[in-house]
């Protein structure tokens, strides 16, 4: 068995045009056997009830993708070099001193 980290933070440390590109992706993915197969420009997306979750392996095998703000490739390198795979954006998730708000 495998263990790894989940990192949490509130969706007002996302970026609003990212977050509003997210939030359409998953608006607009088909349900196929039970679930949405999603991806923000080679990032992996999962949907959670109050927000979503970003897989970090894109961090470890590529260069940031032009149409990745430099804050959301900051939030999941750093997530991952603290061992996460995940970082969930939950809107409920209290604010983070030390990271941008766009909220």
């Amino acid at each position: 068995m495998r263990i790894s980290g989940l990192a949490v933070l509130s969706t007002a440390h996302m970026p609003t045009a990212e977050r509003g590109a997210i939030e359409a992706l998953i608006a607009a993915a088909a349900i196929i056997d039970g679930r949405q197969s999603i991806a923000f420009h080679g990032i992996a997306v999962e949907t959670h009830s109050f927000g979503f979750f970003l897989n970090t392996e894109l961090v470890v095998e590529d260069e940031r993708p032009d149409e990745v703000s430099d804050t959301l490739w900051h939030i999941l390198n750093e997530a991952e070099r603290q061992g996460c795979d995940w970082v969930l954006f939950d809107r409920d998730e209290p604010t983070s001193p030390g990271l941008p708000l766009f909220d």
